[in-house]
């Protein structure tokens, strides 16, 4: 793989934190409470779980298809990044704005299939953008801001639905505040690799042949996704059947907010950290530990301390993942031909727990043994996580 010498500043630092925020309030910021909500009121207290499950598993179809999709079409049109990045934000747009309007199952369907589908391409772009910009000794950094500024969209998608309001309201603020926070990257970033890439057509073998380092590092991301998609998919029906507080959606709002507090202080420090001391594994070991440990007080103790308690543990295990998820993964890349095609896949691992957090869930919650055998599952499900980490030996 070609190796990026020079280093990146911190304006374009910003500008890639900002556009990396608007993604994922127009991705997060609907999972958290305007779906819920919105399947709450098409379908009633009875059929809100289905519902619910229908549509954030369609999204999430649609989304393990687009990702690589919009990666290869970056790749073949010369690893340009920015048609991307603004191709697939006016499509993400235009579903949020069909969800607005959406008083039926099919366009409800519709509106997060096009949200998923679209915003899959600045989320391509932006990925692909750390291989093509960011020196490895700075990766741990830019990575850990990659995924720092994801969880400060989720607050950000979540208080603009607390605030605005749900409904028609919450998703027309969120279409705004996409394009808005993605504007200033518009203007810094130059599609200019540093170095010379052959434009050769993508081979299928490539694909088919990543490398073992490769899957192990995206199983690990896999299942510690899986582990967040299932605490945050019915986060707010847990709070008010299970722990049986009186105002979800403002509890949603105040654990995501402790949630992402925690898992934003860790995940910057531990990125500066990893860069600082070179290493990598350590920091994904402590995240399946804590995150395991957070679980595992989800599902014993459904009481408001310690589901406070749990959240800390839960944000500061993803932050002391996301510090490095992007170094490992740009780490393993096969070649830097195919970077963005390889980063698609990858994001198929943050996508596909989307698609089946809600279909392993929706039957535990409802006669499998509730959210005590949900989260369980969820704390074995970090573990395994850590069972697999020996075998990524080419990292340090």
């Amino acid at each position: 793989m070609t190796l990026v010498e020079t280093p990146v500043r911190r304006r374009w630092m910003t500008a890639y934190g900002l556009a990396m925020v608007g993604v994922a309030a127009g991705w997060f910021g609907p999972i958290q409470i305007l779906l819920p909500e919105q399947a709450a009121r098409l379908a009633g207290e009875d059929g809100k779980e289905a519902l619910l499950a229908l549509v954030t598993a369609w999204g999430a179809a649609v989304s393990m298809v687009a990702n690589p999709l919009w990666g290869a079409l970056s790749d073949r049109i010369g690893s340009r990044r920015l048609p991307i990045f603004v191709a697939g934000t006016v499509v993400g747009v235009a579903g949020l704005l069909v969800l607005a309007g959406a008083d039926t199952t099919p366009r409800m369907v519709l509106g997060w299939v096009l949200v998923q589908g679209g915003l899959n391409g600045p989320l391509a772009a932006l990925a692909a953008m750390i291989g093509d910009r960011v020196p490895e000794r700075q990766r741990g950094t830019v990575g850990a801001l990659f995924g720092v500024a994801q969880i400060a969209g989720v607050v950000l998608g979540t208080a603009v639905a607390v605030a605005v309001g749900q409904g028609a309201p919450g998703y027309v603020a969120v279409a705004i505040a996409v394009p808005a926070l993605g504007a200033a990257l518009l203007i810094m970033h130059r599609d200019t690799p540093v170095a010379a890439v052959r434009r050769e057509r993508i081979h299928w073998a490539v694909l088919l042949r990543p490398g073992s380092q490769f899957a192990w590092a995206w199983l690990i991301r896999f299942l510690l996704n899986l582990v967040n998609a299932l605490v945050l998919v019915y986060l707010f029906y847990y709070l008010s059947d299970r722990v049986g507080v009186a105002d979800a959606a403002g509890w949603v709002l105040a654990l995501t907010v402790v949630n992402v507090l925690f898992a934003g202080v860790v995940g910057f420090a531990g990125g500066v950290l990893s860069d600082r001391w070179e290493r990598r594994k350590i920091f994904v070991a402590v995240a399946a530990v804590l995150l395991a440990a957070g679980t595992v007080l989800m599902a014993l103790v459904p009481a408001v301390p310690v589901v406070i308690g749990a959240s800390v543990l839960v944000g500061m295990g993803w932050g002391a993942y996301i510090a490095v998820d992007m170094a490992v993964l740009t780490h393993v890349l096969p070649d830097a031909e195919t970077r963005a095609t390889m980063l698609g896949l990858a994001n198929v691992a943050g996508t596909l727990p989307q698609l089946l957090a809600p279909v392993v869930a929706a039957p535990i919650v409802t006669g499998l043994g509730g959210y005590q055998t949900l989260y369980l599952l969820t704390t074995a499900f970090a573990l395994a996580a850590l069972a697999a980490l020996p075998r990524l030996r080419a990292l340090y």
